[in-house]
């Protein structure tokens, strides 16, 4: 029993680890981390996705992961929010989210 704890523990351990250096692959790949400010214009919560609309009328579609920190409230449609993204894989990656406000 001991021994099936302690591997499962382990197995935790290097998901956490496994995602964690993918993000940080992501960030070397991409180049530098870009801010953005709108509101949740459409928010994916199972798809992990949100489109962003700024005062312009200009919209991203912006994808997170794990590894993505979420500072804030929760996140609604039609909220303000400011985030950083990179760009990798055609796609845009939030490294962090705050929801409900502005500032980082």
């Amino acid at each position: 029993m001991m021994k099936k704890v302690f591997a499962l523990a382990v197995l935790a351990t290097l998901a956490v680890s496994l995602a964690a250096i993918a993000n940080d692959s992501l960030k070397a790949k991409s180049g530098r981390e870009k801010v953005v400010s709108g509101s949740i214009a459409r928010l994916d919560t199972a798809n992990k996705s949100l489109t962003v609309t700024d005062s312009k009328g200009a919209s991203w579609t912006i994808l997170w992961n794990d590894s993505t920190r979420i500072l804030g409230g929760e996140m609604k449609e039609g909220q303000p929010v400011q985030l950083g993204y990179i760009e990798a894989q055609d796609k845009m990656w939030a490294t962090w989210i705050r929801a409900g406000g502005a500032g980082k």
